[in-house]
């Protein structure tokens, strides 16, 4: 029960950012619009396959938000969707997408319209370079969180990226504390490596209407 309500209060700490930075505005200023053109990106997935492993209705789901929405271009065969929410409250669409494959891993790929906060730091951060948002300094974190009096109430190991700004709001990759916090029926949720999550936020990529579509969006 102990190690229950731990996870849901990681969960509600990596958002608590959210809820107190509502009165701010997203910080656009130095970030990198999402239809800015880039020279690079993730290449397009197999022939007949969907993008994102995900469905034209799931697609139609999201789209359907009126916003950009992203997705990681590249998810390994192994994964397919095992939850997603779509909010499309007065205070501002949002999203989060989770994927799972039969080893019990999973990652989520989250929205939010609104301006966000900085949760505490963990252990562990690389960088990322993901080609849609530019070269911002954004990064992985990743292991326990360094304070003691935080570590003291939320032991257990954490993986998500900096929020990433683009012209509709912020998009993040999170992992398995997050997601457990959230659904009961992935409490034994494990993360994937941090290698495949720096290459899963590194293939975000916009989501179009044909889910089957090039993800450079650059097809003739």
């Amino acid at each position: 029960m102990t190690t229950q309500i731990a996870k849901v209060a990681a969960a509600l700490l990596l958002v608590v950012g959210l809820a107190s930075a509502c009165d701010r505005q997203p910080p656009t200023a130095t970030s990198a619009p999402l239809d800015t053109p880039v020279a690079e990106g993730p290449p397009p997935p197999p022939e007949g396959a969907f993008l994102a492993q995900m469905s034209p209705t799931q697609t139609s789901q999201l789209t359907s938000l009126g916003i950009e929405v992203v997705v990681p271009g590249q998810v390994p065969p192994s994964f397919a969707i095992a939850e997603m929410r779509v909010d499309s409250s007065d205070s501002g669409p949002g999203y989060l997408v989770v994927y799972q494959n039969d080893r019990s891993q999973c990652f989520a790929v989250e929205f939010a319209a609104e301006g966000v906060g900085d949760p505490p730091a963990t252990e562990n951060r690389v960088p990322i370079q993901p080609p849609l948002f530019g070269d911002q300094g954004y990064g992985l974190n990743y292991g326990p969180f360094v304070e003691a009096d935080v570590r003291a109430e939320l032991p257990d190991s954490n993986l998500f990226t900096d929020w990433m700004v683009g012209a509709s709001g912020a998009y993040r990759l999170v992992g398995a504390t997050y997601i457990s916090g959230l659904f009961e029926s992935l409490q034994a949720c494990e993360d994937v490596s941090p290698e495949e999550a720096v290459a899963l936020a590194e293939s975000f990529t916009v989501l179009t209407a044909d889910p089957m579509a090039d993800p450079l969006g650059d097809a003739p």
